[in-house]
């Protein structure tokens, strides 16, 4: 759950209300931070790259089961950074960490406060799309709720019987048997049948 300050709470109660999100993307060579403004801002430590109407961001939904929601971020392909990201390899993003801050402004823009996380995921795939004379490119993040869905496959291998059973060699011999078959049946019966 999200805890505001008394001055954000009071900001966002005011009939017009202005509010600057925060995108924080984890790749594997370098931490992209992005910003929902029409300029670029300094908030901790970072500057957050201003796309202002370049991007998008899908609304939040929330459930009151534990189903996984996603999240997903649309860029104008003009961005070459973010258009090599999403050609090249996936092991850029895929299960990489992505958060997203909130922050109300004042009359005068600036921020009230310190900007709050209101959503936190990973990243998990990511599309070029065309429409028209337009491209986009979108990255569409999962919650950690989603990892739930991906349960691993149910094989078991020697080690991890010992891991659990250490004088179980009863799967020592598993890969041997299926690499060399053998033949159950006795010559005489298998010409009989023939």
């Amino acid at each position: 759950m999200t805890t505001l300050s008394s001055h954000q709470q009071t900001e966002l109660e005011k009939p017009v209300t202005r509010i600057v999100y925060f995108v924080e993307l984890e790749f594997r060579d370098s931490t992209q931070y992005l910003c929902t403004a029409n300029v670029s801002i300094t908030w901790g430590g970072h500057e957050w790259i201003g796309l202002g109407s370049m991007g998008a961001i899908s609304p939040i939904e929330e459930s009151e089961g534990v189903e996984s929601k996603s999240l997903t971020f649309t860029l104008n392909v003009a961005q070459n950074s973010v258009l090599a990201l999403a050609v090249g390899d996936v092991e850029q993003y895929r299960g990489r960490n992505a958060k997203m801050h909130f922050v109300p402004l004042n009359e005068s823009f600036q921020l009230v406060g310190t900007p709050v996380v209101c959503w936190r995921g990973i990243m998990d795939t990511m599309a070029i799309s065309v429409d028209g004379e337009e491209g986009g490119i979108t990255l569409k993040c999962e919650t950690s709720a989603y990892g739930l869905k991906r349960q691993p496959g149910l094989r078991l291998n020697a080690a991890q019987q010992k891991s659990r059973y250490p004088t179980d060699t009863g799967l020592d011999y598993l890969t041997d048997l299926i690499a060399n078959p053998q033949i159950w049946l006795s010559k005489k019966f298998q010409r009989s049948i023939n």
